[in-house]
């Protein structure tokens, strides 16, 4: 959710020029040596509900349809949107990890508070990094359609996050185009069926923006360094996630970052992992355990989000449903 989060900031704060790029179809994980495969299968093992992208959970006569959602939109969602459609119909109640309103406070929120997301007083980005390392910026941002001399003012984490984007994703979300939890807001919208988001914007931009400051230039420095080929990682995932290798699909950012032979990307990794997916899982728990008590409810949040033992799918577990493929 946060690369959607920035997707729609940089689409609201810079002048983006046209695309005509799609996302694709490579799957880097084919490429993987043995030696990569056989570390991957290894990092995934041990999560609970690696495999899947749709499940539905029962307790008591109430059902709650867990969808693993892709942000980038894909012509194939749509065959998913239309299997859990008339499950939402019936529902009482859509939670989403973040809202289109809440999305659309981002700009005003970066309107607001400007120090959260640009340099407002000293070196640049230009400065701080190598030249060798803004070279490779200034590249990855021409194929986004955004300035460098405007980018060069960006907070290390907003610079980072945005590079993150794959040009592919960025055309795809300028041609109206939705992923599946904004076309399951759609429908409950027009069926006049209550929304409720689990993650407030303001929370998780801090995730990143609170950072200290050379653990953001770590993080950038670590992009800039594995995104050369941003359209091919996001097409593997995608095809990740249409397998329903959804675990795997998180899991191989490790092998990423193997390959670019980063001292602390692991580390760096880790951080990631923890801020985005354990903690925020953690913090999602008692909201969810309140949230569906007693009623038919549709979650979609990001497929990551489903597996391992601080997952949606275990929280569910642990508030007494019994939880199946949907």
């Amino acid at each position: 959710m946060i690369r959607r989060f920035l997707t729609a900031l940089t689409l609201a704060l810079l002048p983006l020029g046209a695309f005509a790029q799609t996302c694709g179809t490579t799957d880097l994980i084919e490429t993987l040596t043995p030696q990569e495969r056989a570390r991957l299968d290894s990092l995934v093992a041990p999560h609970a509900f690696p495999l899947g992208n749709l499940w539905r959970a029962e307790k008591d006569g109430s059902s709650v349809v867990v969808a693993g959602t892709l942000h980038v939109p894909d012509a194939r969602l749509n065959t998913l949107a239309e299997r859990i459609n008339p499950f939402l119909r019936e529902a009482d109640l859509l939670i989403l990890e973040a809202t289109s309103q809440d999305e659309a406070g981002l700009a005003a929120m970066a309107a607001s508070r400007p120090e959260l997301f640009f340099i407002t007083e000293g070196p640049t980005l230009i400065d701080l990094l190598t030249d060798e390392e803004w070279t490779k910026a200034e590249e990855q941002l021409a194929a986004l359609g955004i300035p460098a001399f405007v980018a060069a003012q960006f907070q290390p984490w907003y610079m980072n996050l945005t590079l993150a984007i794959p040009p592919c994703a960025l055309a795809l979300v300028q041609t109206g185009a939705k992923g599946l939890d904004r076309q399951l807001e759609d429908v409950a919208l027009e069926q006049e069926i209550p929304i409720s988001s689990l993650d407030d914007v303001e929370t998780v931009i801090r995730i990143f923006a609170d950072a200290p400051f050379e653990d953001q230039m770590d993080g950038l420095r670590l992009t800039l360094n594995t995104t050369d080929d941003g359209n091919a990682n996001t097409s593997t995932l995608i095809e990740a996630y249409f397998d329903g290798r959804t675990r795997e699909g998180w899991e191989f950012g490790r092998i990423m970052v193997d390959r670019a032979g980063i001292e602390n990307g692991q580390e760096l990794f880790d951080e990631v992992n923890t801020s985005l997916l354990v903690e925020r899982n953690q913090d999602w728990e008692p909201l969810i355990h309140q949230m569906v008590e007693g009623k038919d409810a549709v979650i979609a949040v990001g497929a990551a989000h489903l597996s391992g033992e601080t997952g949606v799918l275990r929280a569910l577990e642990r508030a007494g449903y019994s939880v199946e493929p949907f």
